[in-house]
């Protein structure tokens, strides 16, 4: 299995963390996907790890805001209790859009595929 690592944005999704647009990591190692990020005090930090077979969907989003382009990987899984929770992660490179789009079909690609 491919080792990927890549730097984030958190922008949302259904887990309960009271701010947003913290600097993250997303990780895939060991048929587990690792998403941390900082939040502004300790107490919103995230740290998640989500077995790679849980994951049900992870979809490439480009979407308008602003002046520019944001592009975003939205993945859909079950979390421990079997319930269903989204996670969304905005990848940047910046001045760069092609490589933050293929940063970006390459997650989606590699997450879609384990399913």
């Amino acid at each position: 299995m491919k080792k990927l690592k890549s730097k984030v944005l958190y922008h949302g999704g259904s887990i309960p963390v009271p701010s947003h647009l913290q600097k993250g990591l997303i990780e895939l190692e060991e048929g587990s996907f690792y998403f941390t990020a900082s939040g502004k005090s300790p107490k919103h930090d995230i740290q998640m790890t989500i077995p790679v077979d849980r994951i049900k969907s992870a979809k490439a989003e480009k979407r308008k805001y602003y002046s520019s382009m944001g592009y975003f990987l939205v993945i859909e899984f079950l979390d421990k209790d079997g319930k269903e929770e989204t996670l969304e992660l905005e990848i940047r490179s910046f001045v760069r859009r092609g490589r933050a789009q293929a940063i970006l079909r390459l997650w989606a690609e590699t997450l879609s595929e384990k399913n």
